[in-house]
């Protein structure tokens, strides 16, 4: 991620950018253990040089399936035609993370692996925007599912929230969320100060005369910290308010009751009893009819875990990002910098994977999970399978015998 660029250049000083640029091309050069190198093309770090083809495999495998399991997704809604709100909300997560899989994640690893930069001015500037921005509207979209279920439970008789509003109004405020981040990056056309043999390489760095720390915090508070703290507190009345309907009276029919009795039911309820009075026993059953506490359960069981997974995906890259603004990267511990960086970025993007899986046993009939399962089992079955036909066989001898 962006972190990348940031511990990269996080202390030196552009007190004197001659020699800065210097010491950083000298560095290139000297971590390259090449000779004939060309700092135009790509220099591969050296503490990955061993492992680089593993993160390759890995990133590559988690791109595959997070695309392909959440290009599913869309599909499954598109063709069951869910236009439940938070179905549409999923759908837009989907989106979001195939944005991550397909145009941030190569581009990540290109960034972790090589040391040089290459890619422009543009993309300097571009790329953290680019990496921050799927991730934020995944956490606002999950913020925004749990309101949603919040006034469905909670406040039934209120309006569902127009998903397609929301899902654009998410995607215009991640915009903005990324936008002052161009504010603390800094590119340096080396070409220009070192001749054309250095044209096309440059220096992409954090912008040490602004104070990225602060706005780093900010983000983490009002994008990570208090929106899961949100979620958390939106799904437990949730929870709670769906155990509370699971039993005879809901919290609507009490609310019909109460203003049955104050009605003067209460006079009726006292000489038959109030669960005899016919109006009151048909309140509680019209306004239980179009509450199912199985499915809802259910639903808030999936949900809770994709938020769940999702938010412990992406807290070591979080914390490492902080971390880094207190803790600088110095020749001794480069290499576990690299390796730590580029591991807790594949963790990350993991999340990718995690909602495909999530929403097929969401989706899944019982017959179909124990079918499943039941191909899982198939070996034990096998193995126990003689044994129950020696007990038929006993069974019949014996019945023959007596």
């Amino acid at each position: 991620m962006q972190g990348e660029e940031e511990r990269n250049e996080g202390g030196i000083s552009v007190e004197d950018p001659t020699k800065t640029y210097l010491r950083l091309i000298l560095d290139i050069l000297s971590d390259s253990h090449n000779e004939t190198i060309d700092p135009t093309k790509p220099i591969l770090r050296i503490s990955l040089r061993y492992v680089y083809p593993l993160f390759i495999f890995v990133y590559s495998l988690v791109c595959l399936v997070g695309t392909t399991g959440n290009v599913l997704i869309l599909y499954t809604i598109m063709k069951k035609r869910l236009r439940d709100p938070t179905y549409l909300l999923l759908g837009n997560m989907a989106v979001s993370d195939i944005t991550k899989c397909v145009a941030v994640l190569p581009i990540s690893l290109a960034n972790l692996l090589i040391k040089n930069w290459i890619y422009g001015s543009f993309m300097c500037f571009f790329l953290p925007m680019l990496q921050y921005f799927p991730v934020h509207v995944s956490m606002l979209t999950y913020l925004t599912i749990a309101i949603e279920r919040y006034r469905l439970i909670l406040h039934p008789i209120k309006s569902r929230v127009p998903a397609g509003l929301c899902i654009i109004g998410i995607w215009v405020l991640a915009v903005c969320l990324v936008l002052p981040y161009a504010i603390y990056v800094k590119y340096i056309d080396l070409g220009f100060f070192l001749g054309s043999d250095f044209d096309g390489v440059g220096l992409c760095l954090v912008n040490v005369e602004r104070n990225i720390e602060e706005y780093t915090r900010a983000m983490f508070v009002c994008l990570y910290a208090v929106p899961l703290a949100i979620i958390a507190f939106l799904y437990v009345k949730v929870s709670a308010e769906i155990k509370v309907r699971e039993g005879p009276a809901t919290s609507v029919s009490r609310v019909t009751w109460s203003t049955n009795v104050s009605e003067g039911d209460h006079r009726a309820s006292e000489d038959h009893g109030s669960a005899s009075h016919p109006h009151v026993q048909h309140s509680l059953r019209s306004d239980d009819d179009d509450f199912d506490s199985n499915q809802e359960r259910r639903t808030q069981k999936y949900l809770i875990t994709m938020v769940t997974l999702f938010a412990a995906c992406w807290c070591p890259l979080n914390i490492l990002t902080l971390v880094t603004h207190f803790v600088f990267e110095t020749d001794n511990n480069a290499g576990y910098f690299d390796v730590t960086f580029i591991l807790f970025s594949w963790i990350g993007f993991l999340s990718t994977c995690i909602n495909p899986f999530l929403f097929a046993s969401w989706m899944m009939s019982s017959e179909s999970k124990n079918r499943l399962r039941g191909y899982f089992r198939f070996s034990n079955r096998r193995r126990s399978l003689p044994q129950s036909r020696h007990s038929d066989a006993f069974s019949r001898n014996g019945h023959h015998r007596s």
